[in-house]
């Protein structure tokens, strides 16, 4: 088992970290203590470190993740979710932070029905995914390098407004948009 220090980081600009935290402790409130949490896209496993003492345990789940690796509190996976994702519990909690906006559109109906699949009753997938508009300033800021903006490219000016059409067998808990509406916060519960 490696140590967090050993973990290689992704490399991230000043505002790059500000913009992640914040989308971090909006998550985080909603997140029961004690959960046993998964974490698709989780990048270099952030998120997961965040949580660290909050959950009883995380797997986080990314492509871009080079090996597979063991830590005390949770554990990194490599792969794409929903296709290279195989479940062998079921989760409290599934995250996806700004991750919506990188997953072709035609793909996210099958990830509802693998993260309805991976939930425990009652568990729930908590969402942040920006405003269309904010492709263009973050394309600016990384213009001017205030961000690195990593997999930017990938951003396909998805509209979050259609998210309960596609999770729409779950409850809708909360909708909400926050830092002047350039984000959105979308917690679904799977009904029990």
């Amino acid at each position: 088992m490696i140590s967090n220090q050993q973990l290689p980081q992704i490399p991230k600009k000043p505002m790059d970290r500000f913009l992640e935290y914040g989308r971090f402790a909006k998550a985080k409130k909603y997140i029961p203590k004690g959960s046993y949490l998964l974490d698709v896209g989780t990048g270099d496993g952030a998120f997961l470190r965040f949580l660290n003492g909050h959950i009883r345990f995380g797997i986080g789940i990314d492509p871009l993740i080079t090996t597979s690796i063991e830590f005390e509190s949770y554990s990194l996976i490599i792969g794409s979710f929903p296709q290279d994702f195989v479940a062998n519990d079921l989760f409290d909690v599934i995250t996806l932070l700004a991750v919506i906006e990188h997953l072709p559109e035609g793909e996210l109906h099958k990830v509802a029905e693998t993260c309805w699949n991976s939930l425990t009753p009652g568990g729930r997938v908590i969402i942040t995914v920006p405003h269309p508009y904010v492709d263009g300033i973050l394309k600016v800021l990384k213009s001017f390098r205030i961000i690195k903006g990593l997999s930017l490219e990938e951003h396909h000016g998805f509209n979050p407004e259609c998210l309960p059409d596609i999770f729409c067998q779950w409850k809708l808990m909360r909708k909400e948009r926050w830092e002047l509406g350039f984000n959105y916060l979308f917690i679904f519960e799977k009904y029990s």
